[in-house]
């Protein structure tokens, strides 16, 4: 008889089939659908933003891990870019105009770091000039950060960006949920407010 030591006890799918919401948010409705083919999906609602994700999942010593069907970081797309010579703009060009703003930039030189939300009119300005790197979240959308600009040779300092409808999902990378009973648990601070998310299983 062979052992394997080391490998952690894998527990199927089977085990936490079904639905489970978010516990304690009076104003946000938050679930989790588990199916016995190891994928899952998810829907949050809170105030007028929506937010949604499927894909698979896979159970490891108590732990679900996911993998969703959105590719991270691609939220935004470069409209242009070109050189102006004053600083670093980003300009967020989108048809509904409670959008532009809140886009969270952050541009990055050296070991200098500058961080800008856009206006009402869809405008992030930083001083920096000849930036090493930008980083773009929408923060009614937050998820993981896109790359706008990632190499100090390109020396472009104005970047129109428009929003894709990715913004919507979720990538859920890197979070991990506990299983404890009939309960879930895990981290997500900035999509559920709280420190420890908690789901009950209905």
């Amino acid at each position: 008889m062979t052992t394997t030591v080391g490998v952690p006890k894998m527990i199927t799918g089977q085990q936490i089939t079904g639905e489970y919401r978010l516990k304690g948010h009076h104003e946000m409705v938050a679930a989790f659908n588990f199916q016995p083919d190891s994928s899952f999906e998810f829907y949050f609602i809170y105030g007028a933003v929506d937010r949604m994700a499927k894909g698979k999942y896979s159970i490891r010593d108590k732990q679900i891990f996911f993998r969703s069907d959105k590719t991270p970081g691609r939220d935004f797309t470069i409209r242009k870019q070109s050189v102006q010579g004053k600083g670093t703009t980003i300009k967020i060009t989108e048809s509904n105009p409670a959008l532009q703003a809140n886009v969270l930039c952050i541009f990055m030189k050296g070991t200098e770091r500058d961080s800008i939300y856009s206006n009402n009119n869809g405008l992030a300005f930083s001083s920096l000039t000849n930036c090493d790197s930008i980083i773009a979240m929408h923060t009614l959308f937050p998820d993981e950060f896109s790359i706008i600009k990632s190499d100090a040779s390109n020396k472009n300092d104005f970047f129109e960006l428009s929003l894709n409808p990715s913004l919507a999902e979720l990538s859920f990378k890197n979070f991990i949920l506990t299983i404890d009973g009939e309960s879930l648990s895990g981290s997500l601070p900035y999509l559920f407010e709280s420190e420890v998310a908690v789901f009950v299983r209905q």
